[in-house]
């Protein structure tokens, strides 16, 4: 008797669990995880993203992590990441050895930056020339008195090498000499690993000149952005007025360190990714890039 009442009890247990698993099979939703790596510049963009994406959609987990440019595409090229973000364009090794792993890069714009030339507030020096800029990151300018200012070393801050901000400031600011051969950051910069930790360093160093992605300074008062002029004869034109971005400054290329930001994936993307893509590039996503104070794309 208690046998079958065991029996009994048993097989009823087990229709119950059966039920409930179908019961939470129906009612939930496939997970799908993607996994975002690469810029710290657009690291706080990246997550913003991925929350409203996943907040659209449950059944959706984005992990996102920075670590800069370079870190992001060795992921995709690694296998070992989704999406890549990244602000500067793909190296020519990078393209090489994606070939020869059988991966292939695809190539999406995703919105627009302007790098800000940055100092500490109490600096009395407002316009700079890209020249001047590039003097001074390479070394050849080492004092502040050298352009009119007081008398003071400048102290350097810059991003780290696996930046693509690094990168990009290294190729289009620091440039090439009249070799053609180009110029190398000084030594005595100081790295530091984000811009978010260069934007707390110069803030706390009235010697300091740093650089960076303008959103994480647009809005800031501990910081002062610099206005750039092309050359002696050009406008002064700074990326931000009065703590906002200034968009259109950067859309028509008038301030002249505006670059765009990109996202990689490997081949075209599919399923989820695709419509994580889709969202970014849509006008909710575009309109998540102003709120953040990055620039989206010019609408076509």
């Amino acid at each position: 008797m208690i046998n079958k009442f065991f029996i009994v009890t048993l097989i009823l247990t087990m229709s119950f669990l059966v039920i409930i698993g179908c019961k939470k099979k129906d009612d939930g939703l496939t997970r799908s995880v993607i996994t975002v790596k690469g810029s710290d510049t657009m690291v706080n963009l990246a997550q913003k993203w991925a929350e409203v994406f996943m907040q659209n959609n449950p059944g959706a987990s984005i992990q996102v992590t920075g670590g800069g440019s370079g870190t992001g595409v060795a992921a995709l090229l690694n296998g070992t990441t989704d999406l890549a973000t990244s602000s500067r364009e793909l190296k020519e090794s990078e393209l090489e050895n994606a070939k020869s792993r059988g991966i292939e890069p695809n190539v999406i714009e995703v919105a627009l930056d302007g790098l800000a030339v940055i100092v500490h507030p109490d600096n009395k020096f407002d316009n700079i020339t890209i020249k001047q800029v590039s003097d001074i990151f390479s070394g050849k300018i080492k004092n502040w008195k050298e352009l009119g200012g007081p008398d003071m070393p400048i102290t350097l801050y810059g991003r780290e090498n696996s930046s693509g901000t690094y990168e990009f400031f290294k190729e289009h600011v620091l440039g090439r000499d009249e070799n053609g051969r180009q110029i190398d950051y000084a030594a005595s910069t100081q790295v530091l690993q984000g811009t978010a930790a260069l934007g707390e360093a110069v803030a706390r160093d009235v010697k300091a000149i740093g650089y960076g992605g303008v959103g994480y300074f647009a809005e800031r008062n501990d910081v002062k952005i610099l206005h750039v002029k092309q050359d002696e004869n050009s406008p002064a034109i700074s990326p931000s007025e009065d703590g906002k971005v200034n968009y259109e400054a950067i859309w028509s290329g008038d301030y002249s360190i505006s670059r765009y930001l990109y996202s990689f994936t490997n081949g075209e993307p599919q399923g989820a990714l695709k419509n994580f893509i889709e969202f970014i590039l849509s006008e909710e996503g575009q309109n998540l890039v102003m709120t953040m104070e990055y620039i989206p794309l010019p609408k076509k």
